[in-house]
Parts: structure tokens; sequence; C-alpha cells
């Protein structure tokens, strides 16, 4: 047992859904120098044949479990240096308040479309994460990884990080660690809406992921799930919002199960009209 992993943690306030859940092993990734002790961890996970989950913000994310028989990994790392055009910052930023920092020195920045995106600077470039038509590809140009495997440091440039709709190399390469990321600041929006206006107006608070669909192309999950009737529809704790169709919201007292009934009643009655699988964007995190 590695002295540092606490055990049995209460998740609760680690996903925004605000499920009940627990894991095994627990560890948040506070300092840089803690980034050493993951090839530790990973050596104790193969040994005891436990699985590993890093987590941001949890903002997307569903714990599909009661108790993970595994090791959770929390990034909470912080720092930020500016340079000219550039902004280096640590992957346990979090978006909206990096976003709003550099609008504010920057008029009509293209940053400005993120203000009041929730989630991490991490999880922003591991999904590729994106609203109003500007997505972390845009801006990135390089990011820091540390190689789990080798102990090693390593700079990628945006191209090598194989960009594509909330999907980047990362997903697919768990032995990378991102430590931080390089932006350019200097990309400017023609959009002169504030994203907090128009969030507030027509996306719901309270404990919920976010958009939980993926969009299909050249429509709106949302718009097909509120065609097949089932704003408002609700499974025990959690119902489909009034405001915004493709947005699930828990009342505190809603279940994993919950979440994944109702998920599965939209995605058959979507198929059934009208002939369009829906893929989840939330990420759903399951024991093995």
């Amino acid at each position: 047992m590695l002295p540092f992993l606490e055990e049995n943690k209460d998740l609760l306030r680690y996903s925004s859904f605000h499920t009940p859940a627990m894991a095994r092993f627990f560890f948040e990734l506070k300092e840089k120098q803690d980034i050493e002790k993951l090839s530790d961890i990973q050596r104790f996970a193969e040994k005891n044949n436990l699985p590993i989950i890093y987590l941001g913000s949890g903002t997307n994310v569903v714990f599909a479990f009661d108790i993970f028989d595994g090791i959770i990994i929390k990034n909470t790392i912080k720092g930020i240096e500016w340079g000219t055009n550039t902004v280096k910052v640590a992957g346990g930023e979090l978006v909206s308040p990096l976003s709003l920092q550099i609008s504010k020195t920057r008029k009509n920045s293209l940053f400005g479309k993120w203000i009041g995106l929730p989630g991490t600077v991490w999880g922003a470039i591991v999904g590729n994460a994106g609203c109003f038509g500007f997505e972390a590809k845009d801006v990135v140009l390089e990011v820091t990884i540390f190689d789990i495997k080798t102990k090693e440091q390593r700079i990628l440039k945006n191209e090598e990080l194989n960009f594509s709709y909330r999907h980047s190399i990362l997903k697919d390469t768990p032995n990378w660690f991102l430590i931080d990321a390089t932006f350019r600041t200097n990309l400017l929006s023609n959009n002169t809406t504030d994203p907090r206006t128009f969030r507030s107006g027509k996306q719901p608070g309270g404990f919920t992921c976010g958009s939980f669909f993926r969009n299909p192309p050249e429509d709106s999950a949302g718009r097909l799930i509120d065609q097949v009737g089932l704003k408002w529809h609700r499974i025990g704790g959690v119902k489909i919002s009034e405001l915004h169709a493709n947005f699930f919201v828990n009342d505190e007292k809603g279940s994993y199960r919950d979440i994944l009934i109702l998920r599965d009643i939209v995605k058959e009655k979507v198929r059934e009209m009208f002939k369009i699988e829906l893929y989840e964007e939330a990420r759903i995190i399951e024991n093995r």
C-alpha cells in the first residue's frame, strides 16, 4: 500500500452530477512534484490489477458505480505563465477563469467564448472541448506531457495531438499525463454575444454535466430529444431539463442508475423516430 493514497474516498463532490459514489483508492495531484508519484501508482495498480481513472473538475463525468474498485487520480495542479501573445497553463487550472483573464486584457479575444465553460485545461485538451464553434485545437500551440512508463517529459505540438471532435491522442494514450499547455492568446472573435448571458437564458444550472450527448452531424441532440417529447421526462431523481433537452439535471436525490436509464430511453426514442444514434459527450466511468 502506498502511504499517499487515500482509501474509501467519498466522491460525491467530485462530479457535477452530485450522485453518491466511493473510490477504493484516491490521490490528488496538488504540486508538480506529485507527478513523479504517478509511476509508483501505476506499478501498484498493475501489481494489484486495479484500474486507474484520471479526473479533472468532474463537470462532464458520470460515476456509474457505487464503489470504484480502483484508483481515482484528480489533477488540481495550478500555474499560469504569461508571454507575448501566449500563455502557459498547468493542467489543473479552470478554463473559465483563465478565459476571463485573457478577455480582460484582449478585447474580443476568441477565449471569450469559453467564459462560463466548466472544466479544467487538462480536460479541455484531452477531450478537445468546444462551444460556439471554438475548440481547444484552435488555440493550442503545444503541450508538455509526462510519460508515466519512462518517467520522461515530452513536448507535443498541436499537429501531434491528432485533434478531432471531442477527441485528442491523449484520450488513447493513458500513459501520457498532461502537465501543461501553451495557448495562443491573440486570436479574435467576430461574435460579440456574452456567452454567460446566452447560457443563463438557455442552459440550466444545478447538478448537471452540461450537454449529455454529442450533436449529430448538422443537427442538435437537444432538438432531437425535444422532438421525441422527452423534455421534462424524469426517472427517479434525474430529469431532462425544460430549458435545454440535452441537459440531464439531478435534484440531489438521483443516482447514476437514474441517469443511465434516462440515457437509454433517450437513445431508443431518437433511434426509433429519426434513425439516428446518439453518443454520449458525458464521460461514463464504470467498474470494469
